[in-house]
């Protein structure tokens, strides 16, 4: 246990992580193992099963990049929904 939390600290300090979310991520690191120790004998793509793991970390490293830069880093949604309040706003000035 003492490990695991020594662990989650590092991560939280190196990747600029909350504790929750490092321990997501040891979480997957930990499903990454136990998967590549399961038979081959059922159509097993450890290949397949990484560009799985990898697109959850990278929505991980998102959340980080969003809430240290919330400003400058944001989906075309977001930015759309941004420019729609802004013209809003300006609209209502103008009565």
């Amino acid at each position: 246990m003492e490990e695991s939390q020594s662990r989650i600290a590092q991560m939280v300090q190196k990747y600029g992580l909350t504790e929750d979310e490092a321990r997501v991520f040891e979480h997957l690191i930990e499903a990454t193992e136990l998967y590549a120790s399961l038979p081959d004998n059922y159509d097993k793509s450890i290949e397949e099963w990484m560009s799985y793991q990898e697109s959850m970390v990278r929505m991980l490293m998102w959340r980080v990049v969003k809430r240290d830069h919330p400003e400058g880093w944001t989906t075309i949604r977001e930015g759309e929904d941004r420019e729609l309040a802004v013209e809003g706003e300006e609209g209502e000035h103008a009565l």
